[in-house]
């Protein structure tokens, strides 16, 4: 039997472990797996030559490739503190080593682990699959890295050629995750493209941080980055400390920032005009979730009508998650008069929260205010560039001492890492379909989804200690909300329109994001090539009234991830980011991961080892 694996990222290499483990239950009696790769193992995100600032936003021991109770499995953080890691890195052919090597040594279970360590990581863990196949006369391993797949074409018998230049290899059955890619140009990025050309000006695609061009941006222009969230930090690393400058700790939770001198000023906005909020210090064990309360699957399915939840008890039950966690951390930090066991029953028990929350008489600024935590500036009053400066320096400040106390202490960033431990909860929705077709597409993919990212997908808290830093130097600057971005003058221009007359002139801009996995706009050769093959496409969405628009996800079986109409084609990843969610993850090990959970029943689809009660996993 021949299955293909297209990504050797951390799915790719998941599946990779999974078909070894299951091979002996199946009943076939040899195995050849062809992985592909544009990059090597790791992929193109966890490269080991990458700057050594640009960190991962998960603690060290959240991360793990391999599955709970896996002989010789170590998590990252229990890799980079062991000799192992030193010795392979040792043996790794790059000019970074020695960075690596001193980067290694400073990790701790709580550590925010720089990229190039987890790709160091990865190529660690496909070394040791690798090991385990010339052990196994049965199973035959194909490495096809540092090259392209052209071209996938289905052929008799559902089984498929995969194409990489010249060289055309058939397998049975393909399973494909192809992790952050390229997405075809809007027509405004288009126009600012050409505009740069014709101008002499820098534009920065989204993208990988890490490979952008920066070398043209000099330190007396002024860049304008558009995104305040992950890739933000990243560019902001690379033009401040990537140029030499460097920061010092205050030992009152501040930092300075020393100037090397080559940094140019740089403006950073977005629609919200907010950056992401801060990663608290993790004081989790590895292993340790918060587990929901009200939104449950079973309290769920008890709000369910015609086999739906409305998207407003959703978001309700998710508040109350938020707000229990809120609530009992901010007693025991600053209430020691209040019994948080007995407010957690109350609060349980009561169909009135706002009353119970009345009734401890706490000053107005202690209340949980959803609606301030979505809009930090909300109530402003923004009348320039430098007035909204000290606004937002009062903020991340706040969000920064808050963070700073950790993960089960610092009442708002705590409870906002309750949305990491309920993307279970979340996922259960998704999946399940238990949204009407309006809900989803009007009310979850749109704002919804973006509040998520916002509220839980930001950098750990050094880096907004960093911004702040940057700020004070006068290097970075936010600009207010609903940021506008033209090309005039022979420069890039960029307003908020609360202050609408204060321009900024721009010799660089930077689109500081990643692309959307969106299937339909896809430039990735082997999206486009099932595509135009009629393989895979995106899955449709009827709304109540009739009008048909499309996921962003791959249209997919939700019960065993094969592509719908093939059933030899599997997908899983950010492929089907819109359909699931938070498919970027890598897994958090002894929590029975669902992720783990649902790379080994795609490896039984692919074996075909019949999976019992299948877990409908994101």
């Amino acid at each position: 039997m021949k299955i293909g694996i297209i990504g050797a990222g951390p799915r790719g290499l998941l599946m990779l472990n999974n078909l070894i483990q299951n091979f002996e239950s199946s009943d076939h009696d040899n195995l050849t797996i062809h992985l592909f790769d544009r990059a090597v193992a790791g992929g193109r995100v966890w490269k080991v030559k990458q700057p050594i600032s640009l960190i991962m936003n998960t603690p060290a021991n959240e991360l793990s490739l391999f599955d709970d109770g896996q002989k010789n499995a170590l998590s990252i953080a229990q890799w980079c503190q062991s000799d192992i890691s030193k010795k392979f890195i040792n043996n790794l052919d790059v000019d970074n080593k020695d960075e690596l090597l001193t980067a290694v040594d400073k990790i701790n279970d709580r550590s925010y682990v720089p990229r190039a360590i987890c790709g160091a990581y990865c190529q660690w863990f496909f070394q040791q699959l690798v090991e385990q196949i010339k052990d196994n006369d049965s199973i035959n391993l194909a490495v096809h890295f540092n090259q392209n797949v052209d071209n996938v074409e289905k052929v008799k018998g559902d089984s498929f050629v995969v194409s990489v230049g010249d060289v055309d290899y058939p397998v049975d059955k393909l399973v494909f995750s192809l992790g952050q890619q390229e997405n075809k140009l809007t027509k405004d990025q288009e126009s600012l493209q050409k505009y740069a050309k014709d101008c002499g000006l820098t534009y920065i695609l989204p993208g990988e941080a890490d490979e952008a061009d920066l070398s043209t941006i000099t330190s007396d222009q002024n860049v304008i980055i558009r995104g305040m969230g992950l890739s933000f930090n990243d560019f902001v690393s690379r033009l401040t400390e990537g140029r030499g400058g460097y920061f010092t700790d205050n030992g009152d939770n501040t930092l300075t920032y020393h100037a090397s001198g080559d940094e140019p000023t740089i403006y950073a906005g977005s629609r919200r005009g907010v950056p992401y909020y801060p990663k608290a210090i993790s004081q989790k064990a590895f292993n340790e979730n918060y587990p929901a309360v009200f939104l449950t699957n079973e309290n769920v399915d008890k709000h369910l009508k015609d086999g739906h939840i409305s998207f407003e008890v959703f978001h309700m039950l998710l508040r109350l998650d938020i707000e229990y966690r809120y609530y009992s951390f901010l007693f025991s930090l600053k209430h020691p008069e209040i019994d948080v066991e007995d407010f957690q029953k109350k609060f349980r028990e009561t169909d009135n929260h706002n009353a119970l929350i009345g009734s401890y008489h706490l000053p107005i600024e202690e209340v949980f205010d959803w609606d301030k935590i979505l809009n930090p500036v909300a109530g402003v009053k923004i009348s320039t560039l430098d007035n909204y400066q000290e606004h937002i320096k009062t903020w991340l400040k706040e969000m920064i001492d808050d963070a700073l106390l950790g993960s089960k202490t610092g009442p708002v960033i705590g409870s906002l890492e309750m949305l990491r431990d309920l993307r279970d909860n979340i996922r259960y929705v998704l999946s399940n379909h238990l949204f009407t077709n309006d809900d989803l597409v009007h009310k979850y993919l749109g704002r919804f989804s973006s509040d998520m990212k916002f509220l839980s997908q930001g950098a750990p808290a050094v880096r907004s200690q960093e911004i702040l830093a940057l700020m004070d130097a006068g290097i970075v600057k936010i600009i207010g909300p609903q940021m506008q971005v033209i090309g005039a003058n022979h420069k890039f221009i960029t307003r908020s329109a609360f202050y609408g007359e204060e321009i900024i002139h721009g010799d660089a801009l930077i689109e500081a994001r990643t692309n959307a996995p969106v299937t339909k706009v896809s430039a990735n050769p082997v999206i486009t090539s099932m595509m135009d093959k009629g393989l895979i496409k995106p899955l449709p969405i009827t709304l109540s009234d009739g009008e048909v628009v499309e996921n962003s996800s791959v249209d997919i079986d939700i019960k065993t991830d094969q592509v719908v109409g093939q059933p030899n084609l599997y997908t899983w990843g950010l492929n089907t980011e819109g359909l699931y969610f938070v498919t970027s993850a890598i897994p958090r090990p002894g929590v029975n991961d669902s992720i783990l959970r649902a790379g080994d029943d795609i490896a039984k689809g692919l074996l075909d080892i019949p999976v019992e009660n299948p877990t409908i996993y994101m």
